[in-house]
């Protein structure tokens, strides 16, 4: 049986095409008469309209077959029926235990930039696609960052107008398993670049100048026809402009036919309601739009007529013809110097989201919270930003003993430390470029960095000032003191260091009792406080940084082959 769309429990199907009939279980359909062309047969009925009951899975079969031609019909069916839905629930909560380890990861969770959405707008469209409680609105953010951090998505405007549509019909694993589909084929469904934008928008003008004229030249005088002037289309899928069920009678046509369900019939949209507007509604593009909104909203305006006009044929009237996607694609490609040209060369970046860990058998604490994880990433290095951090060191599990320290941290090259300080609760840390142990010798580099996590966080980075040659020291100290990075003895362990002999941040032998002054190069103020220069010591945490991708060390795995030939 196929999995029904959310909130359809009807025991019939209604709205059945003639001729043809929507099945409840694989295939999808069955049509009486000559055997057809399937494809082509269920592009005509998506056409007239899919039954809400079996829109769940229609679309995401839809989107399978698109992205999977190879694969063969039933295992496609698959996708929509209910055996599937608890491996695709499965795989759904595996994404959001890596995006979300904590509870605290879901608390002022939000829009990421690049879709160019703000929160206001995905409340207009939940409340506009009737879906205006609070876990829809959790639901869209949580699809939009793993379409960022597992699919690779940075970069999508329609995606959360289009996100929001499918939770209109289907859970979030369902919702989640069509987007994926869709970016494997994201040239047939949506751009994933500004210039890739920019390049839809222009071919959408260029296809309206030359069917349309009359349209074009209204849409160009009020700015309806630059890319920004297309947000309604090509950033809002029609949410803003059409009733609810004609923007769901749209997508029943743009799962199985892509992109070019935005160009037929965005086009003929706005033919149609410019025969009905007035002229005050070509003053500018916003005018234009409401204009757009206020005729598409009439009691005259009839989708099926529409629907006929740009795809059907009949005595009475006929369609206006379109260019085949192979033109398109063409005129797509055309296109391209133009929207490079066109587009903003900075791309905004991606919105920082908090650190995820690694849950093993004894819990972290002092990073637990997703605010402090997020203020981690804010001070890591760009390369580290996208990792996952492990436990190996807790000073309540593991000993609280330099030794001990040294060994579990033997593991790793790049480490965080994070302590907790009795007298106010802070936590402050450090991060190391290199491996912490028992050494002679001053070591690490300029990556090296101490902070504090909370409360007021502050990162304090190594600068190559010149402070150390305008002070009243000779060279050679100055340039002793450049270089104290990592200092590890088997009596202290400390990073940064003044003149006076002091550390920017140092722990005693049994890790017990701690200090903090400004060190050089560093020039942090003490990070317990000037009213705490000494303090004591709680609960000591070190973190090593594993890849999201396979959940590997970034550094430090073992050599299995080392001391082959010892």
């Amino acid at each position: 049986m196929f999995v029904l769309s959310v909130g359809a429990l009807q025991s019939d199907i209604p709205n059945q095409t003639p001729g043809y009939r929507w099945e409840r279980s694989p295939p999808l359909f069955q049509h009486k008469g000559v055997k057809a062309n399937k494809i082509r047969t269920l592009k005509k009925m998506c056409r007239k309209g899919i039954p809400p009951e079996l829109r769940l899975a229609i679309w995401l079969i839809s989107t399978v077959r698109i992205a999977r031609p190879n694969q063969t019909i039933e295992e496609t069916y698959e996708y929509g029926v209910m055996g599937k839905v608890e491996v695709l629930s499965h795989g759904w909560d595996i994404i959001l235990d890596n995006l979300f380890p904590h509870d605290s990861d879901k608390e002022g969770l939000t829009i990421p930039p690049n879709f160019e959405s703000s929160p206001n707008e995905i409340r207009e469209f939940l409340t506009k696609t009737q879906l205006n409680e609070q876990i829809f609105e959790k639901g869209v953010y949580k699809i939009l960052h793993a379409a960022i951090h597992q699919l690779g998505i940075e970069y999508c405007p329609l995606l959360p107008a289009i996100t929001t549509i499918f939770l209109s019909a289907m859970p979030e694993c369902h919702a989640y398993s069509a987007i994926r589909e869709m970016s494997n084929t994201a040239d047939y469904y949506f751009p994933i670049s500004k210039i890739e934008h920019f390049k839809w928008c222009k071919t959408f003008a260029d296809l309206t100048r030359k069917s349309y004229r009359k349209t074009a030249i209204a849409m160009e005088a009020c700015g309806a026809l630059t890319p920004s002037g297309l947000d309604p289309i090509f950033r809002r899928f029609f949410i803003t402009i059409l009733k609810r069920e004609h923007v769901l009678r749209i997508m029943d046509m743009y799962a199985i036919e892509g992109y070019k369900t935005l160009l037929r019939v965005g086009i003929m949209i706005i033919t149609e309601c410019r025969e009905y507007m007035t002229v005050i509604e070509f003053k500018n593009v916003d005018a234009f739009w409401k204009g757009v909104h206020r005729v598409a909203h009439s009691d005259n305006f009839d989708i099926d007529f529409l629907i006929k006009q740009t795809y059907g044929k009949s005595k009475i009237h006929s369609r206006q013809a379109f260019p085949t996607r192979k033109f398109i694609t063409r005129l797509m490609e055309h296109n391209e110097e133009w929207a490079e040209k066109y587009s903003s060369t900075q791309y905004s970046e991606t919105n920082q989201r908090p650190l995820g860990f690694v849950k093993g058998d004894i819990p972290i604490k002092l990073a637990e919270q997703s605010c402090a994880r997020l203020t981690l990433a804010e001070f890591l290095p760009f390369a580290l930003k996208n990792t996952k951090i492990e436990l190996i060191y807790s000073s309540n599990e593991h000993g609280r003993t330099l030794s001990n320290l040294y060994r579990h941290c033997a593991v790793a090259k790049h480490t965080i430390m994070l302590m907790e300080i009795l007298q106010t609760g802070a936590t402050i840390g450090m991060f190391a470029t290199d491996t912490w142990q028992s050494n002679r010798n001053v070591y690490g580099d300029g990556g090296c960095m101490l902070f504090r996590l909370s409360p007021d966080p502050a990162c304090y980075h190594w600068s190559n000032s010149d402070d150390l040659e305008r002070s009243d020291s000779n060279k050679l100290i100055s340039e002793v003191l450049r270089s104290q990075f990592m200092i590890s003895k088997a009596d202290f362990i400390a990073m940064g260091s003044n003149e006076d002999g002091l550390n920017g941040l140092r722990l005693n032998e049994d890790l017990t009792i701690g200090s903090s002054a400004r060190a050089c190069g560093f020039n942090n103020e003490p990070l317990a406080g000037e009213e705490y220069p000494d303090f004591d010591i709680g609960l000591i945490e070190v973190y090593r940084f594993v890849r999201e991708i396979d959940g590997k060390p970034v550094d430090g795995e073992e050599d299995v082959w080392k001391g082959m030939f010892d």
